[in-house]
């Protein structure tokens, strides 16, 4: 150990030319590491939930709900315009159990034509507390005028379109169903695979159905399950695991998960192909570096090996050289970038003008290993050498 700290003291500034070249590669993998991971938040964030919703029911060619009222005799569980059957919470369960599922919500949606409004009215029964509601049917924040949907029996929230077409506003009465329910607020809730002109919570849809419109059905539990995934990257896995599992269902979903899952995928590598290169870049210049420092000390090494030292010896050598080298470059590096992104992110500046630099601490071991297998591969290169060289060589090709 005393003979390893004087050859680093002894040529200092070759010492201090190699410990440099491990703080600069540290300083940038651990800036690229804090902007990938600000990506993460940021943009990735928002692509992760792109598109991470789609429906699953049982298509039918008639319906499954026989009502006793003439009226009604046209009204059906529906689904993408097509009759569904009815579907209990076994169901529910096991798709909430398939790896990747973040939430899954039962979903009744019944369609009828009305007489008076001259036009078929869908109405929807939804879990208003459900994460998959909200991204497939409709959510609190989709209101445009009144207030959403409370436990009341004859409130409900109308779509705006609808709300429009039939001259409806908050407060309104409108006569269907069986019933007179109340319009509390318009909704717009966008492009959604479940979307409706009328909603109500479930609880309060079932109730309508059985008691009210006197359909005559087992369960009423649901036709619809709303099924939210954790990731746009693993959604088709999803829907692959769920079709396998019951190939008689059908899958709707817009595909605009599959776009945000291949620009996802591609910055990461483009991350990934960054910290490569300056990996790469780092072992070149370290094992110039020690190459270097082996061919200055050719004779001094080659007199040592005459002497008795063994390969292995002199190997240990080099290699715990490279190894206190880079680990205080990777400390120091590591230092340097926690104060430059301090300064940074103090002082507004920002990537691009939006990606603020985020270090986390769990990046710090990445930092570390990165630097010290770059050092031990860049000592290879010197070992090898000199385990090729005889001693008499190394002290006449000096002379």
């Amino acid at each position: 150990m005393n003979y390893l700290l004087k050859e680093l003291l002894r040529h200092k500034w070759r010492t201090i030319a190699g410990i440099t070249g491990y703080i600069i590669a540290t300083l940038f993998i651990l800036l690229v590491l804090s902007v990938n991971q600000s990506n993460e938040n940021d943009t990735l964030g928002i692509l992760k939930g792109t598109g991470t919703h789609f429906i699953v029911y049982i298509p039918s060619n008639a319906s499954c709900c026989v009502s006793c009222d003439s009226e009604s005799s046209d009204g059906s569980l529906i689904a993408e315009g097509v009759h569904t059957l009815m579907l209990n919470s076994d169901l529910l369960v096991s798709i909430k159990e398939i790896d990747g599922v973040r939430d899954a919500a039962p979903y009744l949606l019944y369609r009828i034509y009305d007489e008076k409004l001259m036009t078929e009215v869908s109405l929807g029964g939804i879990d208003t507390n459900s994460i998959a509601t909200k991204n497939n049917v409709c959510a609190a924040t989709n209101i445009i005028s009144g207030k959403y949907l409370s436990s009341r029996e004859d409130e409900i929230v109308v779509e705006e379109s609808f709300a429009k077409a039939h001259r409806l506003a908050v407060g309104d009465t409108i006569k269907t169903y069986g019933s007179r329910l109340k319009v509390t607020g318009i909704v717009n809730s966008g492009i959604k695979p479940g979307k409706a002109d009328l909603y109500a919570p479930i609880g309060n849809v079932r109730t309508i159905l059985k008691d009210r419109m006197k359909c005559m059905s087992s369960g009423f539990d649901m036709n619809i399950v709303l099924v939210e995934v954790t990731d746009a990257r693993i959604q088709n896995r999803v829907i692959s695991q769920l079709r396998e599992k019951m190939n008689y269902l059908s899958v709707s979903s817009y595909n605009c998960y599959q776009p945000a899952s291949e620009v996802m995928n591609k910055m990461e590598g483009t991350s990934a192909v960054i910290t490569v290169l300056i990996f790469f870049f780092l072992i070149i210049f370290s094992a110039k570096t020690q190459l270097t420092s082996l061919m200055e000390r050719f004779r001094e090494v080659g007199i040592l090996k005459s002497l008795g030292w063994s390969n292995a010896r002199l190997s240990g050598q080099i290699l715990m050289i490279s190894f206190f080298q880079s680990l205080i470059g990777a400390t120091v590096g590591i230092l340097s970038g926690l104060l430059l992104i301090l300064l940074l992110n103090n002082n507004q500046v920002r990537l691009f003008g939006s990606m603020e630099f985020q270090f986390h601490s769990a990046t710090i071991p990445v930092l570390i290993l990165l630097p010290l297998a770059g050092g031990v591969l860049a000592a290879i290169f010197p070992v090898i050498k000199l385990f090729r060289t005889k001693a008499g060589d190394m002290i006449n090709n000096y002379m």
